[in-house]
């Protein structure tokens, strides 16, 4: 019997919830049993339920780590969170035990799931430990992982974020070089032949290693970019949507929400179902094309929804640097009221907000928000617009008149 999915807006999709994304699944794991691989995709695309999906459902002999860099700043923080992974697990609990840098006691609380303050206090315990010689703690621990009889995945999620992060200080810089040719090094080791490494996030670690001239670092790493929904899966999926919560929706009224949305991102349907349920479900009537139309401009795009895309606004100001930000901030207003913009007048609007930069430096933040899926490019024109018509449209709405 075919699952029908909840509507889930903001958390990954797991078990019957994860919908549209099995032929990309059986890729990853295709590609993970011959080497390493990069899950590459923009914020809101599934990327986190893919990757869950790989955790909940593992294939062969494979174990899989999963480690969140988020707010990590330092080689030993990855050290740190990779043991504590490891003690966690049943079948790879003896690879932290066994190490010289991890006292007993500190394995123990791993392992015994103790509080989570304490855990804290012994997380940093171990870091502080592992701080003053990371490489050689490091080389003991893959050297145990290598050992061991299982093939072994390490999930460095949103490693990318981490290297941003340390390369934006000077007295980091240095140490997430080293510790990316390093990585590197181990991969290529035949000596851990069963280790994988899978890197995702959500940003593009291809820019953050140019910007520091690292590109190579990864170059043994397989790109996968999860792409939007196809038109069919889209419609699909609202049809399933509509099944497992009762709200008529007819083939035209699913037809004028894709045409409202533009890009089938997941997680731009379901912000816009949940919107048509709601209102359905509160005395609205059955959906109709006038009322979806209505739904989208006054409840998507207006204030009650704000909070659900204020990320694509705030990351500028978190990843792009001062400069950077106020200029993308002026060539996306320009986007968001002429819809497409040649590249040369790009470029005008560029050297108006960023002055003594080059076009190189202008080449490169046009990279930046193409990866970051605030953009797209046609070669044929060259022309930019908005990657997606609903993010087109909401920044319009909500900045489309900042000064």
């Amino acid at each position: 019997m075919k699952h029908v999915p909840s509507n889930l807006v903001g958390p990954p999709a797991r078990g019957n919830d994860f919908y549209g994304r099995d032929q990309f699944v059986d890729l990853v794991w295709e590609k993970l049993g011959l080497g390493h691989v990069i899950l590459a995709a923009p914020r809101r695309f599934g990327q986190t339920s893919v990757m869950y999906r790989l955790i909940d459902a593992p294939r062969w002999d494979y174990r899989l780590v999963h480690c969140d860099l988020d707010h990590f700043t330092e080689p030993a923080d990855l050290l740190t969170s990779l043991v504590v992974q490891f003690s966690q697990d049943d079948a790879l609990a003896g690879i932290a035990s066994a190490l010289s840098f991890v006292p007993s006691k500190v394995w123990k609380g791993f392992r015994d799931h103790v509080d989570e303050v304490e855990v804290h206090k012994l997380k940093i315990k171990l870091r502080e430990s592992i701080r003053t010689n990371w490489q050689a703690s490091g080389e003991e621990l893959f050297g145990a992982v290598a050992g061991a009889k299982q093939t072994v995945v390490l999930i460095l999620d949103e490693f990318a974020v981490m290297i941003d992060r340390m390369t934006r200080h000077p007295e980091s810089l240095e140490d997430a070089k080293t510790l990316l040719r390093w990585l590197r090094h181990l991969r290529q080791s035949p000596e851990t032949g069963n280790i994988r490494f899978l890197i995702t996030g959500s940003i593009e670690i291809g820019p953050v290693l140019q910007r520091i001239g690292e590109t190579a670092s990864i170059d043994d790493c397989e790109c996968l970019k999860l792409e939007p929904f196809s038109e069919k899966v889209a419609d699909d999926f609202l049809y399933a949507l509509a099944a497992a919560h009762e709200v008529p929706l007819p083939v035209v009224v699913r037809a004028r929400i894709l045409q409202l949305i533009g890009t089938r991102v997941p997680y731009f349907l379901q912000v816009m179902f949940s919107e048509i349920a709601k209102a359905f479900k509160q005395g609205g009537g059955a959906p109709t094309l006038a009322s979806v139309d209505k739904i989208y401009v006054e409840k998507v795009l207006g204030v009650d929804c704000k909070t659900y895309f204020d990320h694509y606004y705030g990351r500028l100001r978190d990843y792009y640097g001062p400069e950077d930000e106020r200029t993308a901030k002026a060539i996306l207003r320009r986007l968001a009221e002429e819809v497409k913009v040649v590249h040369s007048s790009c470029y005008r609007i560029y050297q108006a907000h960023a002055r003594g930069r080059d076009v190189d430096a202008f080449h490169g933040l046009m990279a930046y928000l193409e990866n970051d899926f605030y953009i797209g490019f046609d070669p044929k024109t060259h022309e930019y617009e908005f990657s997606c018509k609903l993010l087109r449209d909401w920044w319009l709405r909500h900045y489309g008149m900042e000064v």
